[in-house]
């Protein structure tokens, strides 16, 4: 399996690609903000993208760790800057120099490379307090409260839950990890509580039909968009009959968008699509030539799953509504290229691990690699 994983990898992130741009061509119809050819564009751009990373030794990376680290906090700081930074419905994700985008989609991967690094650097000391979960834990911290601060509760849960995984993989003691996650749910917590439209979202998500005219209408045309769907869907383009209107249907909830056109019968294939990205993530990552790739390939993995878990939660009502795009499918340039650069990584992973199987036995031996939880 793990020879042909990467295989497996690009057919299954090709589908979904596919999936996605018929998808938003059918959006388009409906809604001004979707953007079919702007779209194409970007998915054009990835793939040349992705091919680059993948023609890289990845091992280059590490010694960027920093650098990377420094660049996308100083662009989450610039979301906060007057004139630079971009305010929309209440929320500063978005910097314009000369382009718009969001910073922390780069911060994403310039976490999981950072984290990588340092346990690939003190992978004897991943167990201790001080180097295996308070300064990691510290840094990472930096970046999560950036983006904690923009009013985007999604993708700092999101960077958090990724960073929780790479450091189960390098083998942080398991306590310290269950206190990480009360800490990270007591934050969590208190920025709902103390931002009224976050908390209006989750009474919202505790009642929807209480809130069926103010937060909860977005996620009930969501289930409404299912139901009208059935298994076969009500075709290409004819969902918007059904339920009208639905919010960001190009971007945080184009998945309600296919399962009303092409009926639960894709919908449940575009899971299975994502069980596939993480089952061969996996086998690459556990294949790995050294232990930076091996953590390297978890955390990027661990990036695209679960942003992939939490759209699909959010938009069938299981939790509590949050934007985030649905990898490789929804509409979204930054957070489209910063996938493909995932891809690309753990392509590269797999090439090198097949490449040069001379650099495999010295470098797990000298690292005394060790992937499971410390008790």
């Amino acid at each position: 399996m793990n020879r042909y994983a990467s295989v497996v990898l690009i057919l299954t992130v090709g589908a979904l690609l596919a999936l996605g741009l018929v998808t938003l061509f059918s959006a388009e119809q409906v809604s001004r903000h979707a953007n079919f050819e702007n779209h194409l564009l970007w998915a054009t751009m990835g793939v040349a993208v992705c091919w680059g990373v993948t023609l890289v030794d990845y091992r280059h990376w590490e010694m960027w760790a920093w650098p990377l680290f420094w660049v996308a906090a100083i662009l989450l700081l610039l979301c906060y800057a007057p004139g630079i930074g971009v305010k929309i419905q209440g929320a500063r994700r978005w910097i314009n120099l000369g382009y718009q985008f969001q910073p922390s989609e780069l911060a994403k991967i310039a976490c999981i490379v950072f984290l990588a690094a340092w346990y690939n650097k003190y992978a004897q000391q991943a167990g201790t307090t001080l180097f295996g979960f308070i300064l990691p834990g510290a840094f990472v911290s930096i970046l999560v409260g950036l983006i904690a601060g923009e009013v985007d509760i999604g993708a700092a849960t999101l960077l958090g839950i990724a960073t929780a995984i790479v450091m189960l993989m390098a083998g942080v003691r398991f306590r310290w990890l269950i206190l990480g996650v009360v800490g990270a749910c007591g934050a969590i917590a208190s920025g709902i509580y103390l931002i009224p439209e976050r908390m209006g979202r989750l009474l919202a998500f505790l009642d929807l039909e209480k809130h069926a005219n103010g937060d909860g209408w977005q996620q009930i045309k969501s289930k409404l968009a299912f139901s009208v769907g059935g298994w076969e869907g009500v075709g290409l383009g004819n969902v918007m009959d059904h339920v009208k209107r639905l919010p960001y249907l190009e971007s945080d909830f184009i998945f309600p968008v296919i399962g009303g056109e092409f009926g639960l019968q894709v919908s449940l294939l575009v899971v299975l699509a994502y069980v596939v990205i993480m089952v061969t993530g996996v086998i690459i990552s556990l294949h790995a030539p050294d232990r930076f790739g091996m953590l390297l390939g978890c955390g990027v993995v661990g990036i695209m799953v679960i942003q992939a878990i939490i759209h699909m939660a959010v938009t069938t009502a299981v939790m509590p509504n949050t934007g985030l795009p649905l990898p490789f499918v929804s509409q979204g340039g930054t957070n489209l290229i910063v996938c493909f650069v995932g891809v690309g990584l753990l392509l590269s992973i797999h090439r090198q691990a097949w490449l040069k199987h001379d650099f495999v036995a010295p470098q797990l031996a000298k690292a005394n690699v060790r992937i499971t939880p410390r008790l």
